[in-house]
């Protein structure tokens, strides 16, 4: 199998030289009465040839850069030697049989042609041959020779007649495939099934990384009228961190569907997984699903255009691709940038910022903890009908300046993702805490100390480092705690 190189490179003397076989193809276009008297829109189409695909039995297409055969392997049902079968697409392989075997010609450009060198027939462009089943027809080998730029088609006959046809690009693109542009491109991984289909974990490798990104879905929520956390996953790798069911959508559910741009080998050598950088890979995503289903998705080099300046002759390369092999196909694909969004994602940009947000009638107790340790504890009596709030042990007269409070603490925000260890000079600030009413529920506690490198400070959920927020988020905390005591007012802005 061949090839084109995938690294297009346009440069002044590239444009020069392509210019000069444009001007000599243009010159050595036949111009004969027949052609120049009748336009495509005067002439009738004629067909070539007509055979129906079902007795075609092979197809051999011979180009400047490949010869391939492809076989029937059944009905409906095509293959080439070097495509396995479960890589082929059937429907690319039936749509060139269909039109290799009905030819339409624009036009009948000359009948018994005696100078075919002129039409390009003595340095075929490219030929295609058939063969048919049960030996229906004598198999046919046809020709195709030079372009003629202006009709925008082919000069076409078969082996056995010099009559000459111009067929136009469209009918003829088969003629200039590859084997390899018979590989399936398309939904290389099954589409997600929201019925059946469960992401339990996406791991993102990338040699930029100081550790591998990790998203491991939450466990289910209990089914009650109000929802406390609403993210489905969290990065473990990040001490739990939660990430947006926005923002980490392509991340999560990105390799479901995922469809290629092309094909570059099958069944590839070590040599050849070298070549296309998959020795020092880009990255690499592993998807589980479903319990047990593992994805894998290596990302090797990537794939560049490269064009040169005519003033300068600097080179400018923009990245159009990166090579890709998928766990369970022996096949090495390009993919669009654009369907890897795990060479580019960072934890940060799909951090979900309100990290705690419980429900106010699932709690029975909230403390607040100052820089000293001193608790404030407030308890929450009844539910969203009837409900009173109690200051140790006595009623709270305001409870919508409480409600105020409350509201200051679940918004609590992750202004950034931080996971190094706290040192002895990160001094506690103050926090608070959560006590569920739920049976067996573990007490949620958020608490904040000081950063040594800026005016933020560290948050820390359940033992966990995890974020900063503006050290004002602490400051404010205390300020609306006296104000919740002593009188005053709650402010939410930090």
């Amino acid at each position: 199998m061949k090839k084109n190189a995938k690294i297009l490179i346009a440069s002044a003397a590239g444009i020069a030289v392509l210019g000069a076989a444009t001007l000599a193809l243009v010159l050595t276009n036949p111009v004969e009465d027949v052609t120049s008297s009748t336009s495509s829109e005067q002439s009738t189409k004629v067909s070539v040839f007509s055979y129906k695909t079902d007795d075609i039995l092979s197809l051999t297409i011979k180009n400047e850069t490949d010869e391939f055969t492809i076989d029937r392997l059944g009905s409906q049902k095509w293959g080439t030697k070097d495509i396995p079968e479960e890589y082929g697409d059937n429907t690319a392989y039936g749509t060139a049989m269909d039109n290799a075997g009905a030819i339409e010609a624009k036009m009948l450009v000359e009948e018994n042609a005696q100078d075919l060198a002129r039409y390009g027939f003595d340095k075929p462009t490219a030929t295609i041959s058939m063969t048919f089943k049960d030996d229906k027809h004598e198999p046919v080998k046809c020709i195709v020779g030079m372009k003629n730029l202006g009709e925008k088609a082919w000069y076409f006959k078969t082996e056995d007649s010099n009559t000459v046809y111009l067929v136009s690009d469209s009918k003829l693109t088969f003629a200039f495939t590859e084997e390899l542009d018979y590989v399936q491109l398309s939904e290389l991984v099954p589409t997600y099934d929201s019925q059946n289909d469960s992401v339990d974990r996406v791991r993102i490798e990338r040699p930029d990384f100081d550790k591998d990104l990790v998203l491991d879905k939450l466990p289910e929520q209990p089914d009650k009228e109000f929802k406390e956390v609403y993210v489905s996953y969290a990065m473990s790798s990040h001490n739990n961190a939660l990430a947006d069911d926005e923002k980490d959508m392509d991340v999560v559910y990105g390799l479901f569907g995922i469809s290629a741009t092309d094909a570059v080998a099958v069944k590839p050598t070590e040599e050849d997984k070298k070549k296309y950088g998959f020795d020092s890979p880009s990255g690499t995503v592993t998807m589980v699903k479903n319990g047990s289903e593992v994805t894998k998705l290596y990302i090797g080099a990537p794939l560049y255009h490269i064009e040169t300046n005519e003033e300068t002759g600097k080179e400018a390369k923009t990245v159009i691709g990166y090579y890709g092999m998928l766990s369970d196909k022996d096949v090495i694909y390009v993919f669009a940038p654009d369907s890897l969004p795990w060479l580019t994602v960072e934890p940060e940009a799909i951090l979900h910022r309100l990290f705690l947000m419980p429900y106010i009638y699932y709690v029975d107790d909230v403390t607040i903890k100052n820089a000293e340790g001193e608790e404030f504890v407030f308890t929450i009596v009844g539910d969203a009908d009837e409900n009173s709030i109690e200051y140790d042990g006595k009623p709270v007269s305001d409870k919508a300046k409480f409600k105020s409070f409350y509201q200051y603490l679940i918004a609590a925000y992750a202004e950034e993702l931080y996971n190094d260890p706290l040192t002895p000079d990160n001094k506690f600030l103050g926090g608070f805490s959560y006590d569920y009413r739920e049976e067996n529920r573990q007490d949620d506690v958020v608490e904040f100390y000081s950063s040594e490198q800026d005016r933020t400070c560290i948050i820390v959920v359940n033992g966990d480092v995890r974020y900063k927020v503006r050290q004002m988020y602490c400051t404010r905390l205390m300020q609306n705690l006296d104000a919740m005591i002593n009188g005053g007012e709650i402010y939410q802005d930090f």
